[in-house]
């Protein structure tokens, strides 16, 4: 069972070829309908260029910790099913930084997005 703060290797849509999986961050709620089965999830990646992309600071990992810079991107969600595409689990991550996380996820959402960085 993953947990919020978690960091998994699910699917990447941005890749043509399947079983290339790439980090998620695990960013879930207990209000979903299914929340012992389905996960919502932001983006990782290594890429420097995007704007508004938050850098994973080696004191927000718990552990798990990737030998290179992390960023997330809070605007790229998915809706993980845990037992179907969760097919590793990298590492966790901080609450503080989750949290901060989501509230940026949430803001692209509701349309209160703001600089972030």
């Amino acid at each position: 069972m993953v947990e919020r703060g978690d960091v998994v290797w699910a699917p990447d849509p941005f890749k043509p070829t399947a079983g290339n999986p790439r980090p998620w961050l695990v960013i879930p709620s207990e209000q979903l309908p299914y929340p012992d089965e389905e996960a919502i999830a932001v983006a990782f990646t290594t890429q420097t260029h995007h704007r508004g992309s938050f850098a994973v600071p080696s004191e927000a990992w718990i552990h798990g910790e990737p030998g290179q810079q992390s960023y997330v991107l809070p605007w790229t969600v998915a809706m993980l099913k845990k037992d179907l595409h969760v097919v590793g689990v990298q590492g966790s991550v901080t609450e503080p930084f989750t949290d901060r996380v989501t509230t940026a996820t949430v803001s692209y959402i509701d349309g209160t997005q703001t600089e972030q960085n």
